[in-house]
């Protein structure tokens, strides 16, 4: 019982338990040993086989299938399941093999198996029948008795127990993974000049954790990041996760700067939960960023020039009412800057000081210049120490801003509303690379958001679908194309229609251009300011 209750504690795969706890049956009280336990879709499955002798239990597995167990015998492994009783067979005789048997082969085979004693038991776990676990002797000669049954039993329930923890850890665990998961974005927004990648890597064997990440566009344009950590693991986490989330979301598109977004968060965390949060949002058109850090690791920021530092300042962690004040930073990113947003579980090593985690990410960062960012998040992954006893989640998010420079450009963005102040930061940010003055490219920037409003009511409905704005410059013009992949439905009403006369007032060229495939409209204007 001891040795059993060293194996079911040693792990949460009962499966591989189970084995186990068969071949140690064989080796103390059993020379034949099955275990049969009833899965999640109520079968009934048999997971562990053992015999003092390899040959018998291929034997034993071919009697199963030729001849299966019947569900509705009075006795034996599905009357112990049905009934949570246990049956014991002191002495089998030839008399019962008889009985038992269906035909001359059966009887055979069931004769060279030399059956002496049998124990069927059945395991319980909080008042639920999982399975049954059946002893049998043979070749020892052994027969059974009520002290033996006792002892089965004893195994049966601490079995049953174990099983029965491993799969409401596995329940909750998938729970909190699925919940976890829905939390973090399914991709991350294309945002033109604003290149993003992320990675999340849960523990290996405890249950889930806190750790997550989030990148959006605000309604002004600016891009919101955040990275957090709720202490602890499992569903409760998962929860107050989301909570954070969902709030942080809400707080920051009703506009509210990050170092009141933190504090408000901090007022929505019960006693006895903490978490760690740092919120960035990033101006892409004059490169500012301004962060409030919650007790999080710094965030990390290359330099194109090469030189690489941590954002240092901020305040206690979220869920205490000491820190009624929230720091707020601001820094000026060069174009083509990258910043590095992280968890613990990327630096922390056990019984290596933090710092020099940080150190070793610094490094790490340095060396890498203008790598794509898959790259750059595979580098820094490969750099962190295996430690199989440290199980902490990884959530890694990975920000480069560029400028948009280029003659001629190209953005394709989901048609949603929320599409519409990234296309116009983006359209403002390449007219002013373009030498716009501030008249022309007011009045160019909502010309473009008019157009692009147009397709996502008008072009895709429901379905969805996406919306491609090119510009570029042609004989001392602009010429903007807006193109759509929908069917425009008919007008409706008598008293809309007036985003087309707007745009052919503020344009000095406009031309549409339907198609089976779509609908692409050309605006031309050349610059007078």
């Amino acid at each position: 019982i001891n040795e059993a209750s060293r194996q079911l504690a040693s792990t949460l795969d009962y499966e591989t338990t189970l084995r186990a706890i068969a071949h140690l049956a064989v080796d103390r009280i059993a020379d034949w040993c099955v275990v049969d336990v009833v899965d999640e879709d109520g079968r009934l499955r048999r997971l562990g086989v053992a015999h003092v002798d390899p040959v018998k239990v291929a034997m034993a597995r071919d009697l199963e299938q030729r001849y299966p167990t019947d569900p509705n015998a009075p006795r034996g492994l599905y009357h112990v399941l049905r009934t949570g009783q246990s049956e014991l067979y002191e002495d089998i005789s030839d008399e019962m093999l008889v009985q038992g048997a269906r035909d001359p082969e059966h009887l055979r085979i069931l004769r060279e198996l030399g059956f002496r004693s049998a124990m069927v038991v059945p395991l319980i776990a909080r008042g639920r029948t999982l399975g049954v676990i059946t002893f049998v002797t043979a070749e020892s000669g052994r027969h059974y008795g009520s002290r033996d049954l006792n002892l089965a039993e004893g195994l049966a329930r601490r079995t049953a127990v174990a099983i029965d923890n491993a799969r409401m850890y596995a329940r909750e665990r998938g729970i909190a993974e699925t919940l976890q998961r829905s939390l973090l974005p399914e991709r991350l927004p294309e945002i033109p000049g604003v290149h993003a990648a992320a990675r999340y890597l849960p523990g290996t064997t405890e249950a889930v954790g806190g750790d997550w990440y989030d990148l959006f566009v605000l309604p002004g344009g600016k891009v919101g990041l955040v990275m957090g950590d709720v202490a602890g693991r499992g569903v409760p986490v998962a929860s107050l996760m989301g909570q954070l989330r969902n709030s942080l979301r809400a707080y920051a598109m009703d506009g509210y700067p990050p170092a009141d977004v933190v504090a408000r968060l901090n007022d929505l965390i019960e006693a006895g939960h903490m978490a760690t949060l740092v919120y960035m949002t990033l101006d892409p058109v004059t490169w500012t960023v301004t962060y409030s850090n919650a007790g999080h690791l710094p965030p990390l920021v290359a330099a194109p020039d090469g030189t690489v530092y941590f954002l240092e300042g901020g305040t206690l962690p979220l869920g205490n009412t000491l820190a009624t004040l929230r720091h707020e930073g601001t820094t000026q990113l060069a174009p083509g800057s990258t910043f590095v947003l992280y968890t613990d579980g990327l630096v922390e090593e056990r019984g290596v000081p933090i710092d020099a985690g940080l150190a070793r990410l610094q490094d790490t960062v340095r060396g890498l210049g203008d790598e794509d960012l898959e790259v750059v998040l595979d580098r820094i992954l490969a750099a962190v120490p295996a430690q199989p006893s440290l199980n902490d989640d990884v959530a890694l998010l990975v920000v480069r801003v560029s400028a948009i420079e280029a003659e001629q450009v190209t953005f394709r963005l989901p048609a949603v509303p929320a599409s519409l102040a990234t296309l116009r930061q983006s359209v403002r940010r390449w007219l002013a690379g373009v030498g716009a003055g501030e008249v022309d490219a007011h009045e160019i920037v909502v010309a473009c958001s008019e157009a692009a409003s147009n397709v996502i009511e008008h072009a895709y409905g429901l379905d969805g679908g996406m919306v491609e704005l090119s510009a570029g410059r042609q004989d001392g013009r602009v010429v903007i194309q807006v193109r759509d992949w929908g069917r425009w439905r008919e007008e409706r009403g008598t008293d809309r229609g007036r985003g087309l006369a707007m745009i052919r007032a503020l344009m000095d060229e406009v031309e549409i251009k339907p198609g089976d495939d779509g609908t692409l409209l050309e605006m031309r204007r050349r610059l007078r300011t």
